[in-house]
């Protein structure tokens, strides 16, 4: 790839430059022993996140679990904000992502997040990278969440890039088929809930072992 025949860079977040995904699989043990329900796997909860599914909450419960939604209520009322008080104070950047956003933004290109979690991010501060991007989008702003590109195209829009000039860079099937529909140069990553055969099998364009490997394709 010729050097600037790239000028932007979109991330998704978690698994891919945020080290959350222990943070997750400790919030769904808890609601669910909470709540008295049935333990679930790490690999339940793995493809849950991957999934795109709006309901994940709702799902980490068998179908028949009694009383479902009193026990959603009392779990968003009484435990929800510790977890995510936890992890907005807690999350680590994956392993040379900090100094890859700065390599980045110092080399010139542009930076946008297009993630699934809320926008906020406050952890992007305690990493000192939050002025780095130029374009965040959140569920909050999409009406509809990946796969479709809503998020991408966004940003996109935000950072006045060309698809064709712009890499998203994801760990999961979803993060490659949105990537692809908005018409980037997608990277599958191996850091998050998605093996190598299971991102290969989207068919992004590039699978890297991290996004700190990323400069290898620049």
């Amino acid at each position: 790839m010729a050097e600037r025949s790239v000028q932007g860079v979109i991330f998704d977040m978690d698994g891919t430059l945020a080290d959350t995904l222990d943070h997750y699989y400790g919030m769904a043990c808890d609601f669910v022993e909470f709540a008295g329900a049935p333990p679930v796997s790490r690999e339940y909860v793995y493809a849950l996140m991957g999934s795109g599914d709006p309901d994940l909450m709702q799902k980490l419960f068998p179908p028949d679990f009694p009383d479902l939604e009193q026990k959603l209520r009392r779990i968003v009322r009484e435990r929800l904000g510790i977890w995510t008080r936890r992890v907005a104070e807690e999350t680590a950047p994956l392993e040379g992502c900090a100094n890859l956003l700065q390599e980045l933004h110092g080399a010139g290109y542009l930076l946008g997040i297009a993630t699934s979690s809320g926008r906020d991010l406050p952890y992007l501060d305690s990493w000192g990278v939050r002025e780095l991007f130029a374009a965040v989008v959140g569920r909050e702003d999409v009406a509809q969440r990946k796969p479709h590109p809503e998020a991408i195209l966004q940003c996109l829009s935000a950072l006045e890039l060309e698809p064709s000039a712009t890499l998203y860079v994801g760990d999961s099937p979803i993060d490659i088929e949105a990537g692809r529909a908005a018409g980037v140069v997608t990277v599958g990553v191996l850091t998050g809930t998605t093996t190598r055969e299971g991102l290969a099998a989207a068919e992004p364009d590039h699978i890297l072992e991290t996004a700190a490997d990323l400069p290898s394709l620049l």
